[in-house]
């Protein structure tokens, strides 16, 4: 067994990761799977509150009418000065988006509807825009009414051609009377000029004949485009009676709740796996204990909590074949230490720990090792039940135990205590002998330094089934008192804890020679529990 103190502190020379809350926090996707069963109903919960919010939503018709312009660059009616001549079709295409929705239109619109309602208000029920390929424009009307929305789209694009062809056929009447007037002051200087003495004209009353056949010909030309093109719509395709509302859209709306669901509880998740990180792999607990894995075993689960016979798993090969590794293990571990005594404790409350321990032991006495188990877990004494030392023993032997307590233990008194089980020779809880009004319900835990000492070189190791760590302030005295220390660590612990633990092992002479995982029971792993390590007659031996 090691000095403490002549030997360096062991577990100054073993220290873990620094702690690190976000830098190794899991991936969005192991965050969705580990809270996969929030994350699904927050899904629910937001397609149902999509679902409420889009019953709740009035009801709105929408119909569009697409008018469809004339090219800008195409014929102009007054000669390229006109509204049509712009060389970008975009800005063409959003200044009549704006007149659409002007008051101008939007007054002819409402006398064309009969409507008393503002222009203020018809604006806000339309949506006007050009289309994306800058073929159109679209006239998107909103209503109540199916017979309203499409009454008003297609008033504003009759109103918009009504509008534009009156601003068109005044421009070309104005232009018409200018060339009007030209006209009559070259006939007038065509009358007035003097012909030749052959009655021929002269070249300046042919340069005034031409002109007044230009004149001419602008206004035929016009008259033609005013005609054709004055509203600047080739083609006008009206609005159809929508058959089904625009909103609510239920399916819509709950799609969007749920994504919103999704997504929050997502981020959720993310935010609290990485508050609350886990651990979920066996190689994780090796980077912040900086201990080796010395072996996996499957979470079992135990017919009762208190039982008359010492359980056990049942016999499986695989099973044995790994806490058999687990041995080998620490017993490889042992020899940098020289000790034999173990103490296996675990970060939080439960009973793997004593299963790890009893089934060590099982390993061991199958490979002819004479195992002590020693309980100084006094608190949950669950070795001593499990061999039926803490409940069956009389009045009569708890009377002795006092006796043998008060008076100093001894070799005699330790070996008397033994209970034979098939896994080893067990060492149970004893009462409290300094508690004179209730000596059978107070337990005291056994003084693991002094009992190796008086019987340890009986057998060849040693497993103490110590506190756990984050449970009971006696852990570290207890672990101290081993020469060595392994950690079981259950599936899913949280790293936060399995850090506490790492960092109160640092004030434990006793180094942690490795760790235990104990992985989620899964389809292969037992349910029920046998008998292996049964009551017998007391050893003075303690061989298994």
């Amino acid at each position: 067994m090691i000095d403490p103190s002549t030997d360096p502190p062991y577990n100054e020379r073993r220290q873990g990761e620094a702690d690190s809350t976000w830098g190794d926090r899991p991936g969005i996707v192991a965050s969705l799977l580990r809270y996969r069963v929030v994350i699904v109903a927050a899904t629910l919960l937001g397609a149902v509150a999509g679902y409420g919010i889009a019953q709740l939503l009035p009801v709105r018709y929408q119909a569009e009418a697409v008018l469809i312009l004339s090219d800008p660059g195409g014929p102009s009616v007054l000669g390229g000065s006109g509204a049509l001549g712009s060389s970008d079709r975009k800005v063409y295409l959003d200044k009549q988006s704006e007149i659409m929705t002007s008051s101008a239109v939007l007054g002819r619109a409402l006398q064309l509807l009969g409507s008393s309602a503002s222009v203020a208000e018809v604006r806000n029920e339309l949506d006007v825009k050009p289309s994306a390929n800058l073929a159109s424009v679209s006239v998107a009307a909103t209503s109540a009414d199916p017979e309203d929305a499409t009454a008003l789209a297609n008033a504003v694009g009759t109103a918009y051609e009504q509008v534009t062809q009156a601003r068109a056929t005044n421009d070309a009447n104005a232009a018409i009377a200018s060339l009007e007037k030209l006209r009559a002051r070259y006939q007038a200087d065509l009358d007035s000029s003097p012909r030749s003495a052959g009655g021929e004209l002269t070249s300046h009353q042919q340069q005034l004949a031409g002109q007044l056949a230009d004149i001419q010909q602008r206004e035929q030309d016009i008259t033609t485009q005013v005609g054709a093109y004055a509203s600047g719509v080739e083609y006008f395709e009206k609005a159809d009676r929508p058959t089904s509302p625009s909103q609510p859209k239920p399916a819509l709306v709950t799609a969007l709740g749920a994504l919103v669901g999704l997504l929050g509880a997502a981020a959720w998740a993310w935010w609290k796996a990485a508050r609350d990180q886990r651990v979920e792999d066996r190689s994780e607990p090796a980077r912040i204990l900086d201990a080796p894995l010395l072996g996996q075993v499957p979470r079992l689960r135990a017919l009762s909590g208190a039982s008359a016979t010492a359980v056990t798993p049942s016999t499986d090969p695989a099973l044995e074949d790994a806490y058999r590794l687990i041995l080998t293990s620490m017993e490889h571990e042992l020899t940098g230490v020289d000790g034999k005594s173990v103490a296996v404790t675990s970060v939080g409350p439960g009973d793997d720990k004593t299963s790890a321990a009893l089934q060590i032991a099982r390993a061991a006495s199958q490979e002819n090792r004479r195992i002590l188990l020693i309980d100084a877990d006094a608190r949950t004494r669950h070795l001593s039940e499990r061999v039926g030392a803490a409940q069956s023993a009389s009045s009569q032997s708890r009377h002795q135990a006092l006796m043998e307590l008060r008076e100093g233990a001894s070799v005699k008194a330790y070996l008397r205590r033994l209970v034979s089980t098939d896994g080893g020779s067990v060492l149970p809880i004893a009462p409290d002998a300094a508690d004179p009004e209730h000596p059978t319900d107070v337990y005291r835990p056994v003084d693991v330094r002094d009992a190796v000492r008086a019987i340890g070189d009986l057998f060849d190791l040693v497993l103490v089934d110590a506190p756990a760590l984050l449970a009971s302030a006696s852990a570290l005295d207890v672990a101290g008192q081993a020469d060595g220390v392994v950690l079981v660590v259950p599936h899913r612990v949280t790293v936060s804890e399995l850090r506490e633990a790492r960092d109160r092992l640092a004030f434990v002479k006793s180094p942690l020679i490795g760790y235990v995982y104990v992985r989620s029971a899964g389809p292969d792993a037992r349910t029920r529990w046998e008998r292996i390590a049964r009551p017998g007659r007391r050893s003075s031996a303690g061989n298994g």
